[in-house]
Protein backbone atom coordinates (compact mmCIF):
# COMPACT_ATOMS: atom_id res chain seq x y z
CA UNK A 1 0.00 0.00 0.00
CA UNK A 2 1.14 3.57 -0.56
CA UNK A 3 0.60 6.20 2.08
CA UNK A 4 1.53 9.84 2.18
CA UNK A 5 1.27 12.93 4.28
CA UNK A 6 1.16 13.48 8.00
CA UNK A 7 -0.65 10.20 8.78
CA UNK A 8 2.12 8.13 7.24
CA UNK A 9 4.96 10.13 8.73
CA UNK A 10 3.52 10.17 12.24
CA UNK A 11 2.79 6.45 12.03
CA UNK A 12 6.42 5.84 11.17
CA UNK A 13 7.91 8.26 13.67
CA UNK A 14 5.82 7.08 16.62
CA UNK A 15 6.57 3.40 16.04
CA UNK A 16 10.34 3.65 16.01
CA UNK A 17 12.25 1.61 18.52
CA UNK A 18 13.75 3.46 21.44
CA UNK A 19 17.48 3.81 21.35
CA UNK A 20 20.27 5.82 19.82
CA UNK A 21 18.62 8.89 18.31
CA UNK A 22 21.27 9.05 15.59
CA UNK A 23 20.12 5.68 14.22
CA UNK A 24 16.47 6.63 14.06
CA UNK A 25 16.71 8.51 10.79
CA UNK A 26 17.86 5.52 8.75
CA UNK A 27 15.44 3.31 10.66
CA UNK A 28 12.56 5.62 9.72
CA UNK A 29 13.57 5.72 6.08
CA UNK A 30 13.95 1.92 5.94
CA UNK A 31 10.51 1.57 7.50
CA UNK A 32 9.03 3.97 4.99
CA UNK A 33 10.54 1.96 2.15
CA UNK A 34 9.23 -1.31 3.55
CA UNK A 35 5.72 0.18 3.67
CA UNK A 36 6.12 1.28 0.03
CA UNK A 37 5.80 4.93 0.88
CA UNK A 38 6.30 7.25 -2.05
CA UNK A 39 9.50 9.19 -2.67
CA UNK A 40 7.99 12.40 -1.28
CA UNK A 41 7.43 10.77 2.11
CA UNK A 42 10.91 9.25 2.12
CA UNK A 43 12.46 12.55 1.11
CA UNK A 44 10.47 14.29 3.84
CA UNK A 45 11.82 11.92 6.47
CA UNK A 46 15.36 12.54 5.28
CA UNK A 47 14.97 16.30 5.68
CA UNK A 48 12.79 16.09 8.80
CA UNK A 49 15.38 14.13 10.73
CA UNK A 50 18.03 16.73 9.98
CA UNK A 51 15.90 18.97 12.18
CA UNK A 52 14.86 16.28 14.62
CA UNK A 53 18.40 15.30 15.50
CA UNK A 54 19.07 18.89 16.54
CA UNK A 55 15.90 19.79 18.42
CA UNK A 56 13.38 17.05 19.19
CA UNK A 57 13.91 14.69 22.10
CA UNK A 58 10.45 13.33 22.94
CA UNK A 59 7.42 12.16 20.98
CA UNK A 60 5.62 15.35 22.00
CA UNK A 61 8.43 17.43 20.54
CA UNK A 62 8.36 15.32 17.38
CA UNK A 63 4.65 16.06 16.93
CA UNK A 64 5.13 19.75 17.64
CA UNK A 65 8.05 20.02 15.27
CA UNK A 66 6.23 18.12 12.55
CA UNK A 67 3.16 20.32 12.79
CA UNK A 68 5.27 23.48 12.56
CA UNK A 69 7.24 22.30 9.55
CA UNK A 70 4.15 20.84 7.88
CA UNK A 71 2.32 24.15 8.29
CA UNK A 72 5.21 26.02 6.76
CA UNK A 73 5.37 23.66 3.77
CA UNK A 74 1.66 24.12 3.08
CA UNK A 75 1.83 27.91 3.38
CA UNK A 76 1.89 30.25 0.40
CA UNK A 77 4.87 32.22 1.64
CA UNK A 78 7.15 32.53 -1.43
CA UNK A 79 10.17 32.37 0.85
CA UNK A 80 9.21 28.86 1.86
CA UNK A 81 9.83 25.76 -0.19
CA UNK A 82 8.52 22.19 -0.06
CA UNK A 83 10.81 19.32 0.67
CA UNK A 84 12.17 17.13 -2.17
CA UNK A 85 9.59 15.85 -4.65
CA UNK A 86 9.48 14.69 -8.24
CA UNK A 87 9.17 18.27 -9.42
CA UNK A 88 12.46 18.20 -11.30
CA UNK A 89 14.56 20.16 -8.82
CA UNK A 90 17.58 18.54 -7.24
CA UNK A 91 16.93 16.33 -4.23
CA UNK A 92 18.27 18.48 -1.42
CA UNK A 93 18.44 18.25 2.30
CA UNK A 94 17.72 21.54 4.08
CA UNK A 95 20.28 24.08 5.19
CA UNK A 96 21.55 23.72 8.77
CA UNK A 97 18.66 24.27 11.22
CA UNK A 98 17.90 27.85 12.16
CA UNK A 99 16.55 28.94 15.49
CA UNK A 100 12.97 29.14 14.20
CA UNK A 101 13.13 25.62 12.69
CA UNK A 102 12.24 26.94 9.23
CA UNK A 103 13.43 25.06 6.18
CA UNK A 104 14.71 27.59 3.66
CA UNK A 105 15.87 27.28 0.04
CA UNK A 106 19.35 28.16 -1.08
CA UNK A 107 20.34 31.75 -1.35
CA UNK A 108 21.32 31.27 -5.00
CA UNK A 109 19.42 29.28 -7.62
CA UNK A 110 19.33 28.62 -11.34
CA UNK A 111 18.24 31.87 -12.97
CA UNK A 112 16.76 33.00 -16.27
CA UNK A 113 18.24 36.01 -18.04
CA UNK A 114 16.80 37.88 -21.02
CA UNK A 115 19.48 39.02 -23.41
CA UNK A 116 19.67 42.80 -23.84
CA UNK A 117 21.04 44.76 -26.84
CA UNK A 118 24.82 44.87 -26.70
CA UNK A 119 25.12 41.78 -24.47
CA UNK A 120 27.73 39.13 -25.11
CA UNK A 121 28.13 35.70 -23.56
CA UNK A 122 31.38 36.83 -21.96
CA UNK A 123 29.80 39.92 -20.39
CA UNK A 124 26.87 37.89 -19.06
CA UNK A 125 29.26 35.31 -17.64
CA UNK A 126 31.19 38.05 -15.84
CA UNK A 127 27.98 39.57 -14.47
CA UNK A 128 26.85 36.25 -12.99
CA UNK A 129 30.37 35.21 -11.94
CA UNK A 130 30.36 31.99 -13.96
CA UNK A 131 32.46 30.78 -16.87
CA UNK A 132 31.56 31.22 -20.51
CA UNK A 133 31.60 27.44 -20.90
CA UNK A 134 29.03 27.08 -18.09
CA UNK A 135 26.60 29.29 -20.02
CA UNK A 136 27.36 27.60 -23.34
CA UNK A 137 26.87 24.08 -21.94
CA UNK A 138 23.62 24.91 -20.18
CA UNK A 139 22.16 26.67 -23.23
CA UNK A 140 23.39 24.18 -25.85
CA UNK A 141 25.67 26.64 -27.63
CA UNK A 142 27.90 24.57 -29.88
CA UNK A 143 30.10 27.20 -31.54
CA UNK A 144 33.30 28.64 -30.12
CA UNK A 145 31.94 32.20 -30.39
CA UNK A 146 28.16 31.91 -30.00
CA UNK A 147 25.90 34.70 -31.23
CA UNK A 148 23.06 35.72 -28.92
CA UNK A 149 20.11 37.95 -29.80
CA UNK A 150 18.12 40.46 -27.74
CA UNK A 151 15.07 38.81 -26.20
CA UNK A 152 16.70 35.39 -26.06
CA UNK A 153 16.28 33.70 -22.65
CA UNK A 154 19.39 32.12 -21.18
CA UNK A 155 19.55 29.75 -18.23
CA UNK A 156 22.28 30.72 -15.77
CA UNK A 157 23.60 28.18 -13.28
CA UNK A 158 24.53 29.43 -9.79
CA UNK A 159 28.12 28.18 -10.12
CA UNK A 160 30.64 27.00 -12.66
CA UNK A 161 29.82 23.54 -13.91
CA UNK A 162 27.14 21.43 -15.55
CA UNK A 163 23.52 20.61 -14.81
CA UNK A 164 22.76 16.91 -15.15
CA UNK A 165 19.50 14.99 -15.29
CA UNK A 166 19.85 11.69 -13.45
CA UNK A 167 19.32 8.60 -15.61
CA UNK A 168 18.37 5.14 -14.46
CA UNK A 169 21.35 3.29 -12.99
CA UNK A 170 23.65 6.32 -12.70
CA UNK A 171 25.73 6.84 -9.57
CA UNK A 172 27.40 9.90 -8.09
CA UNK A 173 30.81 8.26 -8.43
CA UNK A 174 30.10 7.57 -12.10
CA UNK A 175 29.03 11.18 -12.68
CA UNK A 176 32.15 12.43 -10.90
CA UNK A 177 34.32 10.42 -13.29
CA UNK A 178 32.30 11.54 -16.31
CA UNK A 179 32.62 15.25 -15.50
CA UNK A 180 36.11 15.20 -14.00
CA UNK A 181 35.33 16.13 -10.39
CA UNK A 182 35.41 14.35 -7.04
CA UNK A 183 32.21 12.69 -5.89
CA UNK A 184 32.14 14.44 -2.52
CA UNK A 185 31.91 17.86 -4.18
CA UNK A 186 28.69 16.71 -5.88
CA UNK A 187 27.26 15.43 -2.58
CA UNK A 188 28.18 18.63 -0.75
CA UNK A 189 27.01 21.14 -3.35
CA UNK A 190 23.66 19.45 -3.90
CA UNK A 191 23.33 18.69 -0.20
CA UNK A 192 22.62 15.04 -0.98
CA UNK A 193 22.73 12.89 2.11
CA UNK A 194 21.29 9.59 0.92
CA UNK A 195 22.18 8.67 -2.66
CA UNK A 196 19.45 6.02 -2.83
CA UNK A 197 16.82 8.75 -2.69
CA UNK A 198 17.93 10.29 -5.97
CA UNK A 199 15.76 8.94 -8.77
CA UNK A 200 15.79 9.11 -12.55
CA UNK A 201 14.61 12.54 -13.71
CA UNK A 202 16.08 14.51 -10.80
CA UNK A 203 18.37 17.42 -11.73
CA UNK A 204 21.64 18.07 -9.94
CA UNK A 205 24.50 20.47 -10.52
CA UNK A 206 28.04 19.19 -11.01
CA UNK A 207 30.17 22.02 -9.58
CA UNK A 208 33.23 22.71 -11.74
CA UNK A 209 32.20 19.83 -13.99
CA UNK A 210 33.43 19.82 -17.58
CA UNK A 211 31.23 18.70 -20.44
CA UNK A 212 33.29 17.21 -23.22
CA UNK A 213 32.08 17.71 -26.76
CA UNK A 214 30.60 14.63 -28.40
CA UNK A 215 32.92 13.08 -30.97
CA UNK A 216 32.56 14.29 -34.53
CA UNK A 217 31.13 11.95 -37.15
CA UNK A 218 34.65 11.34 -38.44
CA UNK A 219 35.87 10.52 -34.92
CA UNK A 220 32.94 8.18 -34.33
CA UNK A 221 33.77 6.36 -37.54
CA UNK A 222 37.44 6.18 -36.55
CA UNK A 223 36.56 4.68 -33.15
CA UNK A 224 34.20 2.20 -34.77
CA UNK A 225 36.88 1.20 -37.27
CA UNK A 226 39.42 0.64 -34.51
CA UNK A 227 37.28 -2.07 -32.97
CA UNK A 228 36.14 -3.89 -36.07
CA UNK A 229 37.57 -7.09 -37.49
CA UNK A 230 37.04 -7.80 -41.17
CA UNK A 231 39.82 -10.04 -42.41
CA UNK A 232 40.15 -13.44 -44.05
CA UNK A 233 42.31 -16.18 -42.60
CA UNK A 234 43.37 -19.52 -43.98
CA UNK A 235 44.95 -22.51 -42.29
CA UNK A 236 48.49 -23.08 -43.52
CA UNK A 237 49.62 -26.70 -43.05
CA UNK A 238 51.66 -27.10 -39.87
CA UNK A 239 54.44 -28.85 -41.80
CA UNK A 240 54.80 -26.00 -44.34
CA UNK A 241 58.56 -25.51 -44.81
CA UNK A 242 58.78 -22.45 -47.03
CA UNK A 243 61.83 -21.59 -49.09
CA UNK A 244 64.09 -20.76 -46.16
CA UNK A 245 65.49 -17.83 -48.13
CA UNK A 246 65.64 -15.47 -45.14
CA UNK A 247 64.02 -12.03 -44.91
CA UNK A 248 64.73 -8.71 -46.63
CA UNK A 249 63.81 -5.10 -45.85
CA UNK A 250 60.04 -4.70 -46.54
CA UNK A 251 59.95 -1.02 -47.62
CA UNK A 252 62.27 -0.34 -50.58
CA UNK A 253 61.44 3.40 -50.67
CA UNK A 254 62.06 4.06 -46.97
CA UNK A 255 64.86 3.06 -44.63
CA UNK A 256 64.25 5.46 -41.76
CA UNK A 257 62.89 3.99 -38.52
CA UNK A 258 60.51 6.22 -36.54
CA UNK A 259 59.91 3.74 -33.71
CA UNK A 260 62.14 0.89 -32.66
CA UNK A 261 61.18 -2.38 -30.99
CA UNK A 262 60.48 -2.23 -27.25
CA UNK A 263 58.66 -4.30 -24.64
CA UNK A 264 55.35 -2.55 -25.39
CA UNK A 265 55.94 -2.26 -29.13
CA UNK A 266 57.79 -5.32 -30.40
CA UNK A 267 57.89 -4.07 -33.98
CA UNK A 268 59.48 -1.35 -36.06
CA UNK A 269 57.65 1.59 -37.67
CA UNK A 270 58.86 2.84 -41.03
CA UNK A 271 57.38 6.22 -42.10
CA UNK A 272 56.36 6.45 -45.74
CA UNK A 273 53.20 7.74 -47.47
CA UNK A 274 51.71 5.73 -50.33
CA UNK A 275 54.79 3.53 -50.66
CA UNK A 276 55.08 0.00 -52.01
CA UNK A 277 55.34 -2.57 -49.21
CA UNK A 278 56.95 -5.83 -50.29
CA UNK A 279 57.00 -9.35 -48.88
CA UNK A 280 60.08 -9.86 -46.73
CA UNK A 281 60.25 -13.48 -47.86
CA UNK A 282 58.55 -16.20 -49.89
CA UNK A 283 55.42 -17.61 -48.33
CA UNK A 284 51.64 -17.90 -48.14
CA UNK A 285 49.33 -15.02 -47.14
CA UNK A 286 47.72 -16.41 -43.98
CA UNK A 287 45.66 -13.32 -43.08
CA UNK A 288 44.59 -10.25 -45.03
CA UNK A 289 42.04 -7.53 -44.27
CA UNK A 290 41.09 -5.15 -41.47
CA UNK A 291 42.12 -6.11 -37.94
CA UNK A 292 41.50 -4.25 -34.68
CA UNK A 293 44.26 -1.69 -34.07
CA UNK A 294 46.25 -2.74 -37.14
CA UNK A 295 43.84 -1.41 -39.75
CA UNK A 296 44.54 -2.98 -43.15
CA UNK A 297 47.09 -5.72 -42.58
CA UNK A 298 48.75 -8.73 -44.19
CA UNK A 299 50.32 -11.69 -42.38
CA UNK A 300 52.61 -13.99 -44.35
CA UNK A 301 53.54 -17.50 -43.22
CA UNK A 302 57.11 -18.26 -44.35
CA UNK A 303 57.17 -21.79 -42.96
CA UNK A 304 59.05 -23.36 -40.06
CA UNK A 305 57.10 -21.17 -37.56
CA UNK A 306 58.30 -17.87 -39.10
CA UNK A 307 55.67 -15.21 -39.90
CA UNK A 308 55.75 -11.49 -40.76
CA UNK A 309 52.99 -8.94 -40.35
CA UNK A 310 52.54 -5.64 -42.23
CA UNK A 311 49.99 -3.12 -40.88
CA UNK A 312 48.26 0.28 -41.38
CA UNK A 313 48.09 -0.16 -45.14
CA UNK A 314 46.12 2.23 -47.32
CA UNK A 315 45.43 -0.55 -49.83
CA UNK A 316 46.01 -4.30 -49.89
CA UNK A 317 47.36 -5.93 -53.06
CA UNK A 318 47.01 -9.59 -52.00
CA UNK A 319 44.37 -11.84 -50.46
CA UNK A 320 44.43 -14.60 -47.88
CA UNK A 321 45.60 -17.82 -49.52
CA UNK A 322 47.83 -16.16 -52.13
CA UNK A 323 51.38 -17.41 -52.58
CA UNK A 324 53.87 -14.53 -52.63
CA UNK A 325 57.51 -14.23 -53.62
CA UNK A 326 60.18 -12.31 -51.75
CA UNK A 327 60.12 -8.67 -52.89
CA UNK A 328 56.57 -8.87 -54.31
CA UNK A 329 54.33 -5.83 -53.63
CA UNK A 330 51.64 -6.74 -51.12
CA UNK A 331 50.39 -3.38 -49.81
CA UNK A 332 50.44 0.41 -50.18
CA UNK A 333 51.51 2.10 -46.93
CA UNK A 334 48.98 4.30 -45.15
CA UNK A 335 47.59 5.28 -41.77
CA UNK A 336 44.63 2.99 -41.08
CA UNK A 337 43.77 1.57 -37.65
CA UNK A 338 45.41 3.04 -34.55
CA UNK A 339 48.00 5.11 -36.33
CA UNK A 340 49.51 8.57 -35.86
CA UNK A 341 50.54 9.02 -39.48
CA UNK A 342 51.40 7.15 -42.70
CA UNK A 343 53.87 4.36 -41.98
CA UNK A 344 54.48 0.62 -42.14
CA UNK A 345 54.20 -1.30 -38.90
CA UNK A 346 56.37 -4.43 -39.35
CA UNK A 347 56.43 -7.46 -37.06
CA UNK A 348 58.31 -10.74 -37.05
CA UNK A 349 56.97 -13.76 -35.17
CA UNK A 350 58.65 -17.09 -34.47
CA UNK A 351 56.38 -19.87 -33.22
CA UNK A 352 53.85 -17.20 -32.21
CA UNK A 353 56.30 -15.07 -30.20
CA UNK A 354 57.10 -11.52 -31.30
CA UNK A 355 60.76 -10.86 -32.10
CA UNK A 356 62.84 -7.75 -32.72
CA UNK A 357 62.58 -7.35 -36.52
CA UNK A 358 66.10 -5.90 -36.68
CA UNK A 359 67.39 -9.36 -35.72
CA UNK A 360 66.08 -10.56 -39.10
CA UNK A 361 66.31 -7.58 -41.51
CA UNK A 362 68.66 -4.66 -42.08
CA UNK A 363 67.72 -1.15 -43.32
Amino acid sequence: MEKDGMETIMDILLHLEKGDKRKLKQQAIDLAKSEKSNIKTIGYLDAFFSKYLEFAKTNEEIIKLHEKVDKQIKSNNPKDVPLPTLSGSALLKPNPPSSDLFITKRDVEVQKYEVKPGDSVGAIADAFNVSVDTIKWENNMSTANPVIKPGEILTILPTNGVKHVIKEGETISGLAKKYGVDAESIFEYNEIEIEELIIAGEEIIIPNGIKTAPPTRERQQYLADLNKNDYKKIEVPADFQGSGSGLIWPLPAGHRISQYASRKHMAIDLPCRDCQVTAAGDGIVEQAGWKTGYGNMVMINHGNGLKTLYAHGKELLVNAGDSVAQGQSIMISGSTGRSTGPHLHFEVRVNGALQNPLSFVNP
